[in-house]
């Protein structure tokens, strides 16, 4: 049992979620809950470069250094920073009462100090807002005479190479001292939790806001296949609600329960245990004009633009596959993949035009992004423009006539393409690809155009070549399939 602990305000947050989350943290500090895979540990770099360079935006403070866990180190360097005048102080750590918090950026204001918070968003959170609230209270009741809390995030409206607007402020302090009361009860209980035996809590929403807690599979029990939570949008609420009756799997649900029309087709197909069909599938195929061309982009979104006209966590295409089929069912296969050392979209451009030429369809799923993708690259590629913008105007989207049309058991409420595929073609699917998510691909993509990788990229290149290709001949296989369900 822990004895002395102090609460930080990582703690702090993580008990408010939930007291057991923050006493496993305490007492299970090696568990493998903790373990960060490589994309989780990225952004987490990422969210502290974006910390790293708003100090840039008030420049000339002092950073109080430290490891983790020397509070007491850090704050002794903080007070000593006070008395000898600086005004603006970088990881400003103050503690009270064995509450701790460390400050991204503290600055003496004409009446006050002032406390300002740095986010990796481009908007301003609840949670962001009780982080806020936390430091302004530890701050004031370890003496130091604050007088406003700011949220400092990324400005959607900066472009680069102008980054003078990077980021903007909000004042969040009326909405933090609301908080402080709460806060202070809390506080009081959260510090019996770490002294005391594991706490038992309910499990519910709160175990997937504001993140999903690492500990979930512990507490809650294991599912059954088909689980009602996996009900086609059917909401929390109402999910919560049918579960308090006894129903547990979707195979339970009464007809007098109200579904729309992919809910209800779920169930049908669940409960009957057979693809369901529905007539609309063979006209929406229809639509399909050949001959088309299968597109899919990959895309780079960095909070910190590097490319012309680029605004924080942009999506900007830096590789694509296209798989064209000509009106007899033949394919050719084109692909591009960016190298580093600069803008890829001229050349991705050019290269998509010339792999979509004499296309009447150009096929994607969940074409909305592909589209967005084509927009960015035709206001980057102004000479480009009017090819551009007659791809994006013969996009036809795979995913839709899935989802208003078909459903597999196997499905699991989902119609992404990683779902629908292995349950439609048994066998296909991406568990063998040395990549094999898109999270993954945007991360191995970012590091190796912005040359952040050491060595021969041939290896990863081919990777992440036959990830996209796998991409766009998924859909080609799809609509072969879904043309022979339609008949």
């Amino acid at each position: 049992m822990v004895k002395e602990q102090v609460l930080s305000k990582t703690r702090f947050m993580a008990g408010l979620q939930c007291p057991l989350r923050l006493w496993l943290g305490l007492n299970e500090k090696n568990a493998p809950e903790f373990e960060v895979d490589e994309v989780s540990r990225a952004r987490m770099e990422s969210g502290n470069r974006v910390g790293e360079i708003a100090r840039d935006y008030f420049p000339g403070g002092t950073l109080i250094e430290g490891e983790r866990y020397e509070y007491e180190k850090k704050c002794a360097l903080t007070q000593e920073a006070l008395k000898n005048g600086h005004s603006i102080i970088y990881e400003a750590a103050f503690m009270h009462e064995g509450t701790f918090v460390a400050i991204d950026i503290l600055e003496r204001g004409s009446i006050g100090w002032i406390i300002r918070e740095v986010k990796s968003t481009t908007s301003v959170k609840t949670v962001h807002v009780v982080d806020a609230a936390i430091q302004l209270m530890t701050a004031r009741s370890a003496g130091l005479d604050v007088v406003r809390a700011d949220l400092l995030h990324l400005n959607r409206e900066c472009q680069y190479p102008d980054l003078a607007n990077l980021f903007t402020s909000a004042d969040v302090t009326a909405k933090a001292e609301e908080m402080m009361g709460y806060l202070r009860a809390r506080e009081s209980e959260l510090k019996c939790v770490m002294v005391e035996d594991a706490p038992e809590v309910e499990v519910g929403a709160h175990c997937d806001s504001p993140r999903a807690c690492a500990f979930k599979s512990r507490c809650w029990p294991e599912i059954p296949e088909h689980h009602i939570s996996t009900l086609y949008r059917f909401g929390q609420a109402k999910t919560q609600a049918l579960i308090e009756q006894g129903v547990h799997t979707i195979d339970q649900v009464d007809s007098s329960t109200k579904l729309d029309s992919i809910a209800a087709r779920q169930v049908d197909s669940i409960v009957s245990g057979r693809v369901i069909v529905e007539a609309g599938l063979g006209p929406d195929l229809d639509s399909l004009i050949l001959p088309a061309a299968f597109l899919d982009f990959e895309t780079v979104s960095r909070a910190i633009p590097v490319w012309e006209g680029c605004s924080p966590y942009t999506q900007v295409p830096v590789q694509f596959s296209c798989h064209f089929m000509d009106r007899s069912g033949a394919l050719q296969h084109h692909e591009w993949l960016a190298v580093a050392g600069c803008d890829p979209r001229p050349q991705l451009a050019e290269a998509l035009v010339k792999a979509c030429e004499g296309a009447e369809t150009v096929v994607a799923y969940n074409a909305g992004f592909e589209k967005g993708c084509i927009i960015g690259l035709a206001q980057a590629c102004p000479e480009l423009e009017d090819q551009l913008m007659a791809i994006a105007d013969k996009l036809a989207d795979l995913l839709p006539m899935v989802r208003n049309n078909v459903y597999h058991p196997q499905f699991h409420g989902s119609f992404s393409i990683k779902s629908v595929l292995p349950a439609l073609i048994p066998g296909m699917g991406y568990k063998n690809l040395d990549i094999a998510s898109g999270d993954v691909a945007a991360l191995k993509l970012e590091n190796m155009i912005l040359g952040q990788i050491d060595g021969n990229t041939d290896e990863l290149r081919s990777a992440l070549l036959k990830y996209c290709e796998m991409d766009t001949f998924a859909m080609v296989e799809l609509y072969r399939k879904l043309q022979d369900l339609a008949g």
